[in-house]
């Protein structure tokens, strides 16, 4: 089975995995691992790594991370890591980007399949619309009062 871990600068990566409790019932094993203020790189890694080990049975064990931004510490660390562990890492994380991974781990076969799965258009869980003062648009209630 593939392992799940979120990392983040601050607390973004327990809030995440809490919505996803609050989605979907429950965290389908997934692992945070936040960057505190002040924290030491080097404190982060060690971090990061121990629940990596922790979920790694053997050489074959694969993860996928999701991380807040590209570039960043946690993102850094987890590259770093991927010198010594099967590794998948994502960053841009977001809430259907987990929900994706979390339903979708359980039938794919391979880290690839599952990396191209959760970065595909229709898991990354971006839309735009503006909306104009006075706009009609068929939008869904966002009240109980049906009378609104």
């Amino acid at each position: 089975m593939i392992n799940v871990v979120l990392v983040s600068h601050g607390a973004f990566c327990q809030g995440l995995l809490q919505s996803l409790k609050m989605v979907a019932g429950e965290n389908f094993g997934v692992k945070a691992v936040s960057l505190n203020e002040g924290e030491a790189p080097e404190e982060f890694r060690i971090k990061l790594e121990e629940i990596i080990k922790e979920n790694h049975i053997d050489s074959e064990q694969e993860t996928i991370i999701l991380s807040d931004i590209p570039g960043g510490t946690p993102f850094q660390s987890a590259a770093y890591l991927a010198k010594r562990y099967k590794i998948g890492l994502i960053s841009g994380m977001n809430l259907p980007m987990l929900l994706t991974l979390c339903f979708e781990k359980s039938r794919h076969n391979s880290l690839e399949e599952l990396v191209d799965k959760v970065t595909s258009e229709g898991s990354l869980g971006v839309q735009a619309k503006l909306f104009k003062e006075g706009e009609k648009s068929k939008r869904e209630k966002l009240s109980i009062d049906k009378n609104r």
